[in-house]
């Protein structure tokens, strides 16, 4: 498994070589800077999403039905396979939610794991976070607005921005508030 720190340069990398410097990031601009067809389909409710790779080509393909939130995670989720080196030539995504804690290498692929670290890091990337949880601390000391101000900016979930404000350290998990 690559270490975190190893995900998040490659998400740097990924982000800058698209001229993605701007939040929020688009996912579609890295997967088409990277060589990718990024398409919707109809899928069934509990797919969000599929990398495909034949004769040469790379498509993405997400559920037209998800929310575009959650179709913006997905694509930078795919990203991450290409740009992790993943082998195979279909990863596909399913809708589950699982919270990525110190405890998700327990019940998911590594190869997922690392998928997850890099749309977190991608869309999400730690030094913004951190420069504009700065900034919201001085006007904001309420957990659930802060993380629904810095969700809306980075255009992510609420889900999304707890977890990786959660794994950046700067916030406890829900569990520590009891």
């Amino acid at each position: 498994m690559k270490s975190r720190r190893a995900i998040e340069q490659a998400a740097t990398e990924a982000r800058y070589a698209a001229a993605e410097i701007r939040i929020p990031v688009d996912p579609v601009a890295v997967a088409m800077h990277l060589g990718c067809k990024v398409v919707q389909r109809n899928f069934t409710d509990d797919l969000s999403g599929v990398l495909v790779r034949k004769d040469g080509a790379v498509t993405i393909a997400v559920n037209s039905e998800d929310s575009l939130l959650r179709q913006r995670f997905t694509i930078a989720h795919e990203c991450g396979h290409l740009v992790l080196g993943h082998e195979g030539e279909i990863f596909i995504d399913k809708q589950v939610v699982n919270r990525r804690d110190g405890n998700s290498s327990l019940a998911i692929d590594d190869k997922e794991i690392e998928a997850n670290q890099f749309a977190a890091s991608l869309l999400m990337p730690r030094e913004a976070v951190v420069h504009d949880l700065g900034e919201l601390l001085y006007s904001c000391r309420n957990r659930a607005v802060l993380i629904e101000q810095l969700a809306s900016k980075f255009k992510v979930s609420r889900q999304a921005m707890e977890i990786r404000l959660v794994n950046l350290g700067l916030l406890g998990s829900p569990s520590d508030d009891d």
